[in-house]
């Protein structure tokens, strides 16, 4: 059985739930999943990512892709733009409920839900994936207190 499908990067939110030194943990608007991201990919430079910030970034679907491509991460980090890229992924952790994936290049972790990964083949651990990701821009913060949020 062959699905035919085509992955499009969609304009996401997310909401920082975590920081730390060097890595920033968001959790995307509607449970839909969980990025972890060092802060060099987070556009704003001059300001510091906190928890409670509202984020915005360029996410797609999973696709399982048993034969991958030689995917290019450099714009993430080089061009500093706001615009999504196509990469690759390993699958390191699947349950019943969700996937997650570790990004190429030591980009990040992405963990989403099942329905959000197409592929006609049974999901498993060390698997090849491609999305879209962009690098991040805080466009807000929300008004609560940090144990609240």
């Amino acid at each position: 059985m062959n699905i035919d499908y085509t992955i499009h990067p969609v304009l996401m939110g997310g909401l920082v739930k975590e920081v730390n030194e060097n890595w920033v943990k968001v959790h995307l608007h509607g449970r839909l999943g969980v990025i972890e991201v060092p802060s060099c990919y987070i556009l704003d430079q001059d300001q510091k990512p906190e928890v409670g910030h509202e984020m915005q970034f360029y996410f797609s679907y999973l696709q399982v892709n048993e034969e991958p491509y030689d995917y290019d991460s450099s714009p993430l980090k080089k061009e500093k733009a706001f615009f999504p890229c196509f990469i690759g992924g390993t699958i390191t952790e699947v349950n019943d409920t969700a996937i997650k994936a570790e990004m190429m290049d030591a980009i990040g972790t992405v963990a989403v839900p099942r329905r959000w990964a197409f592929t006609d083949i049974p999901l498993a651990k060390g698997q090849n994936v491609e999305f879209y990701f962009s690098p991040m821009r805080i466009v807000g913060k929300r008004a609560l207190p940090a144990e609240c949020i």
